[in-house]
């Protein structure tokens, strides 16, 4: 009669060894990902709006992130700021704005 075996064999211990060193590799990556676990701020919600001024913020191509990074909408003389971590507002662009934000109207503070 076999007795069971109580050691595990190479394969399992390959396995085992395979999913740890994917754990550690992917969890660090996932966290920084994810920014920590903080969701990125979203100013993209425009239900509030009227048709005209959804409108205006697609013809100066409003998005929440600044397609040149050296224009942040935190840096524009039309921006205010509603805090750090919180959507601003912009005298020509209607509605919620990224700090990190960006549009065609972006004018330099003087």
């Amino acid at each position: 009669m076999d007795t069971p075996r109580t050691s595990l064999d190479r394969r399992a211990v390959l396995r085992r060894v395979g999913g740890a060193l994917a754990l550690a590799v992917v969890a660090p990556v996932a966290a920084a990902v994810q920014g920590c676990g903080k969701k990125p701020l979203s100013c993209a919600d425009t239900a509030g709006l009227s048709f005209a001024d959804a409108q205006t913020r697609v013809t100066l191509a409003y998005s929440d992130r600044a397609l040149d990074p050296t224009k942040p909408c935190s840096t524009c003389a039309k921006f205010r700021s509603a805090g750090a971590e919180a959507c601003g507002g912009c005298e020509v662009v209607k509605g919620p704005i990224n700090p990190l934000g960006g549009c065609r109207s972006w004018t330099a503070r003087t």
